[in-house]
This record gives C-alpha cells, sequence and structure tokens, in this order.
C-alpha cells in the first residue's frame, strides 16, 4: 500500500502577533483602505505589518496604542475613507492568519535563495525556455498555522512582444488580431493582452506627463519612436508595457503557433510526481534551513488526516441492473444494461467537422450499434464543415447548424495534448463549447483518436443520452445526508440603467441518487436588501424544498450574504442547507510513496486540513503527471457545516456522472463549466426556458 504526503509543511515557533481592526467608510473598499493603512504603519513603526481578513496584523505586540491613535487620526487626513484605527487588540489570532502573517512577512528575506534553488530546473528548449516559480500559501492544519509551497512552470516564447510583432505589417488591426488573448510575463507580474495600444511616436506626449520620477521619464523619452504599446490585464488592474520588456507566454494549445515542440514542451511543463517533488524540496529546504518550517505531513506521521475513497461506487443501469462503476468498463456495461431512463426516442444531431477528412463512415458505425442495442434513433439533420479553424468560422458555423434545432452537436477536433489541468484544453474546442452554451445547445466534442476505436461508440452514444436529459445510470447507493444536491453559480452585476443590483443565478438540481431532475435560472432586478432572500425563495420553491435537506455546490466562495440568505429561507421552510465551496486552483498537490518511489495518489486520496476543509484528488491525467486537487470547504448557513468527509464523498460520487466522459472531470457535474456559463449570463445572453430538464452544460 501507498504512502502519501502533501506539499504543505507545519510552521515551528510562530511568534506572538495581534490584530486590530479599522473602521472605514464605504465599508465595500474596507480592504483598499486597509492594504493602504499598513503600507503607512510599516513607515512609522518597527516589525512586521500585514493586512489579512479584514485585520491589521502586527508582531508589535508592546506597541503603546496611543501611538496607535495618533497614527490613525494622522493618516485620516491623506486617506479618503479611513475614520480611525480601534485600538483594542485582539489576541486570539487565527492559526491561518499567522500562517499568512509568516509568510506575507518573514519569507520574502528568502524569496532569492529559494528561486536560485530553482532555477537549477528551468530548461530550455529550441523557441522557448520553461522557468520555474515557487507560489507559498499560509494554512491551518488542526488548528496549527502551515504553509504550501507549489511549483509553477512558463513556457516562455525566446523573442520579446516586439521582436514578435517585427513579422507582422504595421497595420494595428492585423497585430491585434495576432497578439489579442495571449499571455504575457515581463519577469515579475503576468497577464493577458488586451489590445496593442500604438507606437511610442504617436503617445509620447501622452506618456511623458504621466511619468512618475525621473527614471520613468528617462525611459519614455529615449524609447525608440517604433516601440509599441501593449495593454496587459493583470488580475483586475489594467496597465500599459513596452512591448520590449514583454515575453509571450507560451500555452500548450499553442504550440504549433508558436513552432515549438510539442512533445517535449508537454513533458517539462507537465511534470511527473518525482521530478515536481524534487523542486519542492529544493525550495522547502531553504525555509527548513532556517529553522521556521518542519517535514511535509505525511500519512505515517499524520495518519487521520489523510483518506481515501474507500467506499463501494455501484451504479444502476436499466431493470435495476447493478455493476460497480469502472471508468474502463462503464460503456461496455452501459451497452449490456441498457439506459436507466430514456427520455427520447429520436435524437436530432448537427455535425460541426474541423477535420480534414468527412466522418460519414463513423455516422454509419454509430446507426448500426444504435440499431443493434438500443430502441431509440439518432438522426443527423446537417453536417457542417469547418476546412480552417479559427474562431470566425467556427461561430458561423454554429450560427448555421443552429437554424436546424438540433437536440445536441457533435464537433469533431485534432488531438488535444494531454494535462494535469482540465481547465487546458484546446482552445478552439473550449471556444466552441462557450459559444453553444451561450446558446443552452449541448454539444459533445469527439477528437480524431477516438474516430478509430470501436469501443469508444458506446461512450459516444452514453454522452449523447445524458446531454440531451436521459439518465444511462444513477448511483445504487444515494447520497445518506441529503435529499438533494445542488449546483448552485450566482451573478452579481450593478444595472447602469437603473442603479439596481441584479442577481442572475442558475441552479442545477440532481437527486441523491444523482438523477439530474431539472435546472432553474432566476434574474432578480432590485435594490432592496432582501434581494438575496428573494432568489433563494424563488430557486427553492417551499413546496418541493420544505422539509428537505439540500446540499449546494458552489465553485469558489460562496458570499456571504448569500450563506446568510439560505440560512434564514431554509429556517422558514424547515429544510436544511448544506453549502459546500469547491475551489478549483492553487490547491496543494498530494504524492504517493511506495518501492516504486514517488507516483500519483489513486482517486480519492485527500488531505483533510480540519473537520470543513481539504483537498482530494478527482481526477487522474492518463500519463504519469502530477494531479491538481480541488480544494473544498463546507461553510455554515441555517445548521452545522457538512461534515469534510460527506462533502467529500458527494464531489467524488457527481463527477462519475460526466456520462461518457474519457476520464473523470476534475469538477463534480453539478458545477462543470461555471465559469463558460457564467460568462455568457454576463454578457446578456439569456436562455429560452427559465427552466429546463436538459442539462446542457455537460
Amino acid at each position: 500500500m501507498s504512502d502519501l504526503f502533501i506539499e504543505v509543511f507545519p510552521i515551528i515557533d510562530p511568534p506572538p502577533i495581534i490584530a486590530y481592526t479599522i473602521e472605514a467608510e464605504p465599508v465595500d473598499v474596507i480592504d483598499q483602505i486597509g492594504r493602504r493603512v499598513v503600507m503607512r504603519l510599516r513607515r512609522l513603526f518597527p516589525g512586521a505589518w500585514h493586512w489579512f481578513n479584514k485585520r491589521i496584523l502586527t508582531d508589535q505586540i508592546t506597541l503603546n496604542p496611543m501611538e496607535l491613535v495618533i497614527a490613525g487620526d494622522t493618516l485620516k487626513a491623506d486617506i479618503s475613507g479611513l475614520q480611525g484605527i480601534n485600538i483594542q487588540a485582539e489576541h486570539d489570532i487565527a492559526p491561518q492568519a499567522i500562517a499568512e502573517f509568516i509568510v506575507r512577512t518573514r519569507l520574502p528575506q528568502f524569496n532569492t535563495a529559494m528561486q536560485q534553488a530553482l532555477n537549477r530546473f528551468n530548461e530550455r528548449i529550441r523557441q522557448a525556455r520553461i522557468e520555474r516559480e515557487h507560489k507559498l500559501q499560509g494554512w491551518a492544519v488542526n488548528d496549527q498555522p502551515a504553509l504550501s509551497i507549489s511549483i509553477a512552470s512558463r513556457l516562455i516564447y525566446y523573442q520579446t512582444v516586439q521582436q514578435f510583432i517585427k513579422g507582422e505589417p504595421d497595420d494595428l488591426n492585423i497585430i491585434n488580431d495576432q497578439l489579442s488573448g495571449l499571455w504575457v510575463t515581463d519577469g515579475i507580474i503576468r497577464g493577458e493582452i488586451i489590445r496593442v495600444v500604438g507606437q511610442m511616436k504617436d503617445h509620447r506626449a501622452r506618456l511623458l506627463e504621466l511619468a512618475h520620477d525621473d527614471d520613468q521619464h528617462a525611459l519614455v523619452l529615449h524609447t525608440p519612436d517604433n516601440e509599441w504599446l501593449i495593454q496587459v490585464r493583470v488580475g483586475r488592474e489594467e496597465a500599459e508595457f513596452l512591448a520590449s520588456t514583454l515575453h509571450l507566454i507560451v500555452r500548450l494549445q499553442q504550440l504549433g503557433r508558436f513552432n515549438v515542440d510539442a512533445k517535449l514542451a508537454t513533458q517539462m511543463l507537465q511534470m511527473q510526481p518525482k521530478t515536481r517533488a524534487l523542486q519542492v524540496r529544493a525550495v522547502s529546504d531553504v525555509v527548513k534551513n532556517a529553522g521556521l518550517i518542519g517535514n511535509a505531513y505525511n500519512s505515517r506521521a499524520v495518519p487521520n488526516h489523510f483518506a481515501s475513497a474507500d467506499f463501494e461506487m455501484n451504479i444502476r443501469f436499466a431493470d435495476n441492473r447493478v455493476r460497480p462503476f469502472n471508468i474502463e468498463t462503464v460503456s461496455t456495461d452501459f451497452l449490456k444494461c441498457g439506459t436507466y431512463r430514456l427520455k427520447k426516442q429520436h435524437i436530432r444531431v448537427c455535425v460541426v467537422n474541423t477535420l480534414q477528412f468527412k466522418i460519414e463512415d463513423f455516422i454509419e458505425a454509430m446507426q448500426r450499434l444504435l440499431k443493434k442495442h438500443f430502441t431509440f434513433e439518432i438522426e443527423v439533420v446537417r453536417e457542417r464543415r469547418v476546412r480552417v479553424l479559427s474562431p470566425n468560422n467556427l461561430e458561423n458555423a454554429i450560427r448555421v447548424v443552429e437554424k436546424d434545432d438540433p437536440d445536441i452537436i457533435l464537433a469533431f477536433f485534432p488531438n488535444e495534448h494531454e494535462s494535469s489541468d482540465d481547465d487546458d484544453i484546446d482552445a478552439n474546442a473550449a471556444l466552441l463549447k462557450s459559444l453553444t452554451l451561450g446558446r443552452a445547445l449541448p454539444t459533445h466534442i469527439i477528437h480524431e483518436t477516438t474516430l478509430n476505436d470501436p469501443e469508444a461508440m458506446p461512450s459516444i452514444i452514453m454522452a449523447i443520452l445524458g446531454k440531451t436529459g436521459s439518465t444511462p445510470f444513477v448511483l445504487t447507493e444515494p447520497i445518506e445526508s441529503a435529499d438533494y444536491v445542488v449546483g448552485l453559480d450566482v451573478i452579481r452585476q450593478l444595472h447602469k440603467p437603473s442603479n439596481q443590483t441584479r442577481l442572475i443565478a442558475i441552479a442545477r438540481i440532481y437527486q441523491s441518487d444523482g438523477e439530474f431532475l431539472r435546472y432553474v435560472v432566476r434574474d432578480i432586478l432590485q435594490d432592496d436588501s432582501k434581494l438575496p432572500y428573494v432568489l433563494m425563495r424563488d430557486l427553492f420553491p417551499q413546496k418541493v424544498f420544505s422539509g428537505k435537506r439540500i446540499v449546494i455546490h458552489h465553485t469558489d466562495k460562496l458570499e456571504d450574504d448569500l450563506i446568510a440568505a439560505l440560512g434564514i429561507w431554509g429556517t422558514a421552510i424547515q429544510a436544511m442547507f448544506y453549502p459546500v465551496e469547491i475551489i478549483r486552483f492553487g490547491a496543494p498537490r498530494l504524492y504517493a510513496t511506495s518501492d516504486k518511489g514517488i507516483t500519483q495518489p489513486t482517486w480519492g486520496s485527500a488531505f483533510r486540513f480540519s473537520e470543513t476543509e481539504a483537498v482530494v484528488i478527482s481526477s487522474l491525467p492518463q500519463v504519469d503527471i502530477t494531479p491538481q486537487p480541488l480544494h473544498i470547504r463546507t461553510v455554515p448557513a441555517n445548521d452545522k457545516p457538512l461534515p469534510i468527509n460527506e462533502a467529500l464523498r458527494g464531489v467524488l460520487v457527481w463527477t462519475l456522472l460526466a456520462y461518457g466522459a474519457e476520464r473523470l472531470p476534475k469538477l463534480p457535474v453539478t458545477v462543470i463549466n461555471t465559469d463558460q456559463l457564467s460568462y455568457w449570463l454576463k454578457k446578456g445572453n439569456r436562455f429560452n426556458q427559465m427552466e429546463g430538464d436538459v442539462p446542457f452544460w455537460l
């Protein structure tokens, strides 16, 4: 049996720290004000200061409070919105706050040494170089401060953006088409290119006026006329950069475009567990030698913190035929056992074909299999060829086939690169998927290798059924902790004409055995503080949900007012809501060790930080790549939070319901494609029906 460890380390002998709060108006910008206050306090007082979770943290525990009063009064004149610093110190500081304080104030002095230890793992290939970067994050493990050390890899193109542009005509529209959406770095920041602003000769006067110091003034003054200015989105901010200071970040789906060796680059970027662990060790040794952290948490030292998916995963097909779930055999079991619940006898299909050959043989083989084993039929009503892959051609293809009102679109694409991250998929396939999501059209992506694999046909048929509202199979053992499992996505916008708040929400409702019931969309506009309550009342009507237990899956943090609204509405209808936050990125990685060395952990491996927080392996790459875990948190609404073990089980088994998937997805089907769906709803798209029984997002 393999042992497990995680790239999380206990912090040794953390210093005593205290916290202060501030009073500021408006409250919604308190973080911006707080960060400015901390920057000024660092200049006024010795020691370390940090802003975290709306608190000022400091290790200056002997500071005279009156000095803070005076400092607060002085800062009020300079910092708009600051009303004062509360001098009543908080001494009971949360372990994660202590960890973040140490990460942000004690570890920066070791950044150079940590990066130097990591630089020896940088590599070069034709046209590009691989750069490694360490990322630190604070955690709480069993109410003790800890930190994670993770490694990020970037493929950097050998030319600067300025050199890259020189190969293009001096036509701003052409250059924008070439660069828009690409990612860049200057060695410190990284962001997405929004647009090419123009050349320095046309913007020099403006930039000279904006220069903050002599160095910036000299840089603008002496930059050549033909230097291009690039507008880049960095986080939520946008800024302009000189093209000669930026290098392109090449993503996996762009390797061919930049003439980078795909096989070699993929191997270097998507590292084996033993390779990644070696790099984490190089960085952690720097911090260990400074006496700040201990050895990584492992299942031998703290076995109670580690878990595996040791529950039975049986699924039920037609006529109560039960089989153990196995991703390798589920399509064969489906072929033998039949569909649990069939919705439609006749399914209309449109095809978008981006391959260089026709797919008549594939369609004919599918029809033969249907005739032999199934009682429903699939009709291909139109095929649209896309000879040159481009965003415009794909969008035109969707417009054409949409007119035929298909039940589903089958889209054929070239093969993609294997990745440890489900979100790093072929850009063209992702674009087509987003276009159909915006129209509430079910889509199934089929890659070229699948056409040559006869055994893949049952999986494709299963996917077609699942995405058009039928139920190929359900869970034999329903979730015991819930009557319903609901994926919830809420978009908050300011409606400018009326200056009111708009909440747009979609709830994807499943029974406890995994059978999809319906989706519900609500769009509410008003300026009432009860808006979240009204939304929850409409999404979860009393007639259906009264007295029920409802687990809520939500990607990323669920906002506090929405949690409160769930609690109030749950109490009103005597229902229990159990929010589960599913964070997709930034979780520390898990590793397994055995006599074979360091390897991938098994599916379902987990590390529990506490009774309400864990990371879990929900998807394994087919090649030897270190998987990216999900970060799971449970929060209370109108009852105690769902125990983390039950939350982990729900997340894992709902990944099984991605009917026809070649491998299990990273996210449960309750929240798959949340980002793309939110994007289209934010743009003003609205579906023809506010409720439906077809899970078009799968």
